[in-house]
């Protein structure tokens, strides 16, 4: 396996050719590595320049004081000479982030810088990356702004997704984007070419990666490097993909080596958090908290059409839900349908969830458990009543979905969820349901092997 360490965490790093105009590629970077506060040693190199936004601007590699451990260049001319020179200096990892169109420029410019990493021991990426973004280590090469606060949020999480994208707007969005329900995101990277690295060998880093437990993929090609790799890392973490490309036998050699299709780029971090979150299901039967027979029929539905059932709970706690719960509660106990409930009260609806969730986790039935939430500001409650009820059920998976809820109270949901770790889908009932029983197969075929 390459070693990758110096490119995604180095303890010092070379700027070649910062540019002094601002919202320039190069510029970009530099600024990026200051506005998070990189604690490594940042040089940058440019003849023409005595510093730039504070930092010392070397005009020759033999003035440095070290060998930085990585190189990152960005300058659109004479590549493949600055990149021997880098090279040849010493340095030994180099990120090519310069744009390079392979249907204009001369092919033996790639014959070039594979012979010169050949020559001088030299791993490199590119050309044509966005860059790197390792939220858990504090460190970016992207030419696209990464914001500071989103930075400080993602460090030192302990388990998080990293995500390879075959699209450098993609990749580089992780830089200011955030979804609506927080995810810990470890590492994101978009490699252009990988005439030397490529993304198997991203796969290969992430699965040794402690802070990397899912990983997410954009395709446009599949290679069968990538289905190679997919095959040894998917029995150990789940990797989830979308393909946008034609190649229908090479998505379906992905499949079959373990990867995990969705059906959209969204779902590549909206079930991220569910494999993340929620622990290994022990069968497909799902109890179910809903506040109207509506709610509960659209996510019984869906249930259908996965494959899953709603579990039949015990007498001992079917009677429980109906003694204490009340509304129109359907006599089986399970889906509870708590409408209409006595008070248009939050604590009211607290304690219907509160009774109904222990009741329903307690049965050796039930498998999982979904919470619908529609409501409005009057019966919103502490969401955080959760937290003792995961605790005491740490093993069934526990998925919220908002319906129709309203946008002030679902935003405080989604926040305290969030911070319980408790997947949470706003609208989104059937991807909640595809979620649980992707997991369900994940763990199944892991048995199985």
């Amino acid at each position: 396996m390459k070693d990758l360490e110096p490119f995604f965490n180095p303890k010092s790093i070379l700027i070649v050719g910062v540019s002094r105009k601002a919202y320039t590629f190069s510029y970009t970077i530099l600024k990026n590595l200051l506005e998070i506060f990189y604690r490594g040693n940042l040089y940058i190199l440019n003849p023409n320049a005595d510093e730039i936004l504070g930092i010392k601007s070397y005009h020759s590699l033999d003035e440095l004081p070290e060998i930085p451990e990585l190189a990152v260049i960005v300058l659109g001319k004479e590549i493949a000479e600055i990149f021997e020179k880098v090279a040849k200096f010493g340095i030994k990892n180099i990120a090519i982030e310069s744009e390079l169109r392979t249907e204009t420029e001369d092919p033996i410019l790639i014959q070039n810088l594979n012979k010169i990493s050949e020559k001088y021991g030299v791993s490199y990426m590119g050309p044509s990356m966005i860059g790197i973004i390792n939220f858990n280590n504090n460190f970016t090469t992207s030419i696209i702004p990464v914001r500071q606060y989103l930075m400080r949020k993602h460090r030192k999480i302990k388990e998080g997704i990293s995500f390879i994208a075959q699209s450098g707007g993609l990749a580089g969005a992780m830089g200011w984007w955030a979804p609506s329900q927080e995810l810990p995101i470890s590492k994101v990277i978009h490699l252009g070419y990988g005439f030397d690295i490529n993304d198997a060998d991203v796969l290969e880093y992430f699965k040794e990666d402690e802070t990397t437990k899912v990983i997410s993929i954009f395709l446009r090609e599949i290679t069968e490097d990538i289905i190679r790799a997919v095959k040894k890392i998917a029995p150990i973490k789940p990797v989830l993909f979308f393909y946008v490309g034609k190649d229908e036998f090479k998505e379906t050699e992905l499949i079959n080596a373990g990867g995990i299709g969705v059906l959209n780029y969204i779902e590549l971090f909206d079930f991220a958090k569910i494999f993340l979150w929620c622990p290994e299901p022990k069968g497909v039967n799902l109890g179910i908290i809903g506040p109207s027979s509506g709610a509960i029929y659209l996510i019984v539905k869906e249930m259908r059409k996965q494959g899953l059932s709603l579990a039949k709970v015990s007498q001992e706690h079917k009677k429980i839900i109906l003694d204490k719960v009340g509304g129109s509660t359907c006599k089986l106990g399970n889906p509870v349908d708590y409408w209409p409930p006595e008070k248009f009260v939050g604590t009211k609806i607290c304690e219907i969830y509160n009774t109904s969730s222990k009741a329903l986790l307690k049965d050796e039935a039930v498998d999982g458990l979904i919470l619908a939430l529609e409501f409005f500001i009057e019966i919103e409650f502490d969401f955080n009543i959760f937290a003792n009820i995961k605790k005491s059920f740490p093993n069934k998976p526990l998925i919220t979905v908002l319906i129709q809820a309203e946008h002030d109270g679902a935003k405080r949901v989604i926040k305290t969820a969030s911070e319980l770790k408790i997947p949470a889908f706003e609208n989104e009932i059937e991807r909640a349901v595809r979620g649980y029983k992707l997991l369900f197969e994940w763990y199944s075929k892991i048995k199985k092997k």
